[in-house]
């Protein structure tokens, strides 16, 4: 396993993870009209623009205190992202938010989601933000049991706005960040 930072290359690597993980993990939470739009072949496609509006971005210096990396199994297949910057929203004092993390399924329990946001804290600890935030849905079990076995106790709660549907997001917090 390796993590690393992202590039553009990585774009197509990073929309088919997000898109197939987060239709998985968040079938039941959130309504079926909402996660099955647009089509497959479309979503993959839009994912991928926005990654490479992302990392592009930062590439060119315009979002310096944003990351994303990646994690590789050991054929180097990437496995899951991270990103993170500054916070939506300063829930904690000198904060920086972990705004997605997604590892596939099968991938799941093998320490990627620890690594992936070590290393997201990690720069944002250098970039000096020493508190982490990290938002997660609600009803969203898994994630909410192991941002809480990483040590994330919950801080807010607020509503995340998903294409016009208010879904309910609770949101753990790090005071001191969280790096190895």
């Amino acid at each position: 396993m390796h993590v690393r930072i992202a590039t553009l290359d990585d774009a197509p690597a990073l929309a088919r993870v997000i898109v197939d993980t987060g239709r998985a993990a968040h079938r039941g939470q959130v309504p079926d009209e909402v996660l099955l739009k647009p089509d497959l072949p479309e979503a993959y496609a839009e994912s991928e623009r926005n990654w490479h509006r992302s990392l592009q971005e930062i590439a060119d210096g315009g979002n310096p205190q944003a990351r994303i990396v990646v994690a590789e199994d050991d054929t180097g297949v990437v496995v899951g992202l991270a990103m993170g910057g500054p916070p939506k929203q300063e829930l904690l004092p000198n904060s920086g938010e972990v705004y997605v993390l997604y590892v596939r399924q099968d991938q799941q329990g093998r320490g990627h989601g620890r690594r992936l946001v070590q290393a997201v804290a990690e720069h944002l600890a250098q970039a000096g933000m020493s508190a982490l935030l990290i938002g997660c849905l609600a009803t969203n079990t898994p994630s909410r049991r192991f941002y809480e076995a990483i040590g994330g106790r919950v801080v807010a709660e607020r509503e995340f706005d998903h294409d016009g549907i208010l879904l309910p997001e609770v949101v753990y917090g790090w005071e001191n960040m969280p790096v190895p």
